[in-house]
């Protein structure tokens, strides 16, 4: 999936609208956004993932993908263990249905002798993955001649130099010698560059500096901007989100029919008994009571039908109710096929003369999340 458009990175998903995917996504849609990029991994170890072993990462994926937005993830690698990242980085990115990769080397990789380890990871994320991979970099490679840019880009589609321009204001001048020491690189690749949306104890980007930054991103003829990172802006610059959303730079067209339908169901172990929390659900969709189902839901909860989108209980209950009055009289709900993993459900179910896919995401006995495909 190729770009175009503003876009964030997250940190801390927990720290961007309480990691709601609701809310994200109505701040990503309401800042004119055309693709996330979330932080899914940071060595060998996941990110997303809270005490109880709860992925938040993946509800927020897929309410953005349903909507249309690029869904990227990113990951920091040290090269420590360049088998074990790329084993993490390859697991959580086919999981998740994500669209592209970003890879983040840390400064680990300006130690002497650490081609090979590059080489080790890039070669196998791009061996095993079929979406684009982008390398996150520093804003002056000839600052950093240590790096293996040569061997990391060889293996990337995009390059997002991390533009900050700390303890200064030439946001512009910054932008264009990144963009120039980019591509004068070995296996130089389109540059898609990141701004600075954060602060630190001595320094904060003013709002004409990210207006320059993103002018000066057209005027390049570069087709997409990301800033770094959403929960600090967010949080404590309130000003600069708003100047990124104000910023006139339209998103691609949003086909959510086709977005939601390409969403990937992963690969779960079959089970021949339905848990305790399906048997419930099959119950209430067999009483014929919307009230009794949407009760089953958060209050937040997205359901995406085909090219509908309902949000929230109430709206889940309305569309149960006119479901249920379409479907011909005695018409009984059966399960033939259902699979259980973690916080996920996924069934095919039939009623009358329809047949259907349904998967579920819970959190806390109640579905946050719901894709049903009717044949």
């Amino acid at each position: 999936m190729t770009l175009q458009g503003k876009g964030f990175f997250t940190y801390n998903l927990l720290e961007c609208e309480g990691g709601e995917p609701a809310s994200i996504l109505a701040e990503a849609r309401a800042a004119g956004l055309s693709h996330v990029v979330i932080r899914i991994a940071d060595g060998v170890n996941a990110s997303g993932i809270d005490a109880s072993g709860f992925d938040n990462t993946a509800p927020v994926v897929q309410a953005l993908r349903a909507n249309g937005f690029a869904t990227w993830g990113w990951q920091t690698v040290h090269g420590n263990q360049p088998s074990a990242e790329a084993d993490l980085a390859i697991a959580r990115t086919q999981a998740l249905g994500l669209d592209g990769l970003v890879v983040n080397p840390g400064d680990e990789y300006e130690r002497p002798g650490m081609t090979s380890a590059a080489r080790q990871f890039m070669a196998a994320v791009r061996g095993a993955l079929a979406v684009p991979i982008a390398l996150s970099s520093y804003r002056f490679p000839n600052y950093h001649p240590e790096l293996p840019w040569a061997t990391f880009l060889e293996f990337c589609d995009l390059h997002m130099p991390k533009v900050a321009w700390e303890q200064a204001q030439n946001a512009a001048e910054q932008l264009r010698e990144s963009i120039r020491q980019c591509d004068a690189l070995p296996n130089a690749r389109p540059c898609v560059p990141t701004g600075a949306t954060y602060t630190t104890s001595s320094w904060s980007p003013s709002v004409e500096e990210i207006n320059e930054f993103m002018n000066t991103t057209r005027d390049l003829g570069l087709q997409a901007v990301n800033f770094y990172h959403w929960d600090a802006c967010r949080q404590r610059l309130p000003s600069l989100w708003t100047a990124v959303a104000n910023f006139t730079w339209p998103a691609p067209a949003l086909d959510i029919r086709q977005a939601a339908a390409t969403i990937p169901i992963p690969d779960m172990p079959p089970i021949t008994l339905l848990d305790d929390f399906l048997v419930e659900f099959l119950g209430a969709l067999n009483s014929r009571k919307a009230a009794q189902v949407s009760a089953l839901y958060d209050p937040a909860a997205m359901q995406v039908w085909s090219e509908e989108i309902h949000q929230d209980a109430s709206a889940i209950q309305e569309s149960f109710e006119a479901f249920f009055a379409s479907l011909g009289a005695g018409s009984t709900f059966t399960i033939s096929q259902a699979q259980v993993k973690d916080n996920q459900r996924l069934f095919s179910w039939k009623a009358g003369s329809l047949h259907g896919e349904t998967s579920l995401v819970l959190k806390s006995g109640k579905i946050i999340l719901e894709h049903t495909f009717i044949t």
